[in-house]
């Protein structure tokens, strides 16, 4: 690829182009859901509302110029799983053509990440009202932008609450 440093007027337009996408991310809204309570904030410039589940138990965000999605929703824990055979469930069922490059687990919590096909996931998932819900959010957006999204997904994930009502 051409340097935009070189003067190619495609490339500048590249660097441009993202630039102005990145700061974009500057007008930050807050997802709160009435029914179960979970919420996060995410860049309403970056994301619309594409859909909300007929249960009123989530939505999906795609970026405007469709290279991400947010999905963002809560579930009930019937299979009784804890946050590692959660973790694993979704590694081996949601995640099997990504490589696993990231995953921490906490005591209600857990995070995963990786890459593959020329996509990143990142999930965080929380487990509430006695392990009973399981919420969580994950985001899917190509490689080449990781510049853009991963400082997304950083500022998502600190704002990002599990729903207290049950």
């Amino acid at each position: 690829m051409l340097s935009p440093h070189r003067g190619h007027p495609a490339c500048w337009l590249l660097v441009l182009g993202l630039t102005a996408f990145g700061a974009l991310a500057d007008d930050w809204s807050t997802y709160s859901n009435a029914r179960y309570g979970f919420s996060l904030q995410y860049p309403s410039n970056v994301f619309a509302v594409e859909r909300t589940a007929e249960a009123d138990d989530g939505q999906v965000f795609v970026a405007k110029n469709g290279d991400a999605r947010l999905l963002v929703g809560t579930l009930s824990n019937e299979s009784n799983f804890t946050p590692a055979s959660y973790q694993s469930y979704l590694a081996r069922n949601s995640y099997a053509d990504y490589r696993l490059g990231y995953h921490r687990l906490g005591g209600s919590w857990f995070a995963l990440s990786g890459e593959g096909n020329g996509k990143i996931f990142y999930e965080k998932v929380m487990f509430s009202c006695a392990g009973n819900r399981i919420n969580s959010f994950a985001m899917i957006y190509r490689s080449e932008q990781r510049h853009i999204f991963d400082r997304i997904v950083e500022r998502i994930e600190n704002t990002f609450r599990p729903g207290p009502k049950c």
